[in-house]
């Protein structure tokens, strides 16, 4: 489905005139309906780790705490997929995203030992302890771009900018999305239409990727310090 014949199988729903176009439309209606397509489709990325978002990002380390910023490394950063950064040089994890305290807690003491840690300060990836300039990062991300702007079946936009735009996401979840959020916005009855919404983006949730494992014993959250023996280690 493209934008154009989302926003006509909404208004269709609703009830109000089918738009002949979208992008362009100074009609107050066809605008409404183009900001809860945008706004929905900006809420599942923001709300859910969809696979089809997912990617792997490569970056080369530089010998400074400061490796610039994550927009620089990977353009279409949105936040990062926990667990996933490593240094693939020295077969080595990085523990993180540290909050405030942790960060200053780690900068504070004495750490022996050769872990890894790493934080997202002002937009950009500080990781510590300095790392070997060459060596090789890697990580997975989830990618804020949710439109397809070219029609080749990858997200490369995150909003829509022509009424033939097409989105990797959901096209019935984010058809469902814009009649609440119109109804919603107009003032008018929505309850039946957002339950109708979160059942259908349940479900979408439910198949998409592989299932998590389910751990019965209570995760603790990573904190300082965390000292790994000296050795290579291999997966």
């Amino acid at each position: 489905m493209t934008l154009l014949t989302i926003c006509q199988d909404a208004a269709n729903e609703i009830g109000v005139p089918s738009p002949n176009t979208v992008i362009g439309s100074t009609d107050t209606t066809v605008i409404q309906l183009l900001a809860a397509a945008n706004r929905e489709g900006r809420n599942l990325v923001s709300g859910y780790d969809w696979q089809v978002l997912i990617k792997e990002e490569e970056h080369t380390l530089l010998a400074q705490e400061d490796q610039g910023a994550m927009t620089s490394i990977a353009t279409d950063f949105e936040r990062f997929s926990n667990n996933t950064m490593w240094n693939r040089t020295t077969n080595r994890k990085f523990y993180g995203p540290l909050n405030n305290t942790e960060w200053q807690t780690l900068k504070g003491i004495v750490v022996n030992g050769v872990t890894n840690y790493f934080r997202i300060r002002g937009n950009k990836l500080l990781l510590n302890p300095t790392p070997t300039a060459g060596q090789k990062l890697f990580f997975e991300y989830i990618g804020k771009n949710w439109v397809d702007t070219t029609g080749d079946g990858s997200a490369n936009a995150t909003s829509y900018a022509a009424d033939s735009n097409t989105t990797v996401l959901s096209e019935e979840v984010i058809t469902l999305g814009v009649i609440w959020r119109f109804l919603k916005q107009k003032g008018l009855p929505y309850d039946n239409q957002f339950q109708e919404y979160k059942l259908k983006l349940s479900e979408k949730q439910a198949k998409d990727g592989a299932k998590p494992i389910i751990r019965m014993a209570k995760a603790n959250r990573m904190f300082l310090p965390v000292n790994e023996p000296e050795g290579n280690y291999t997966l």
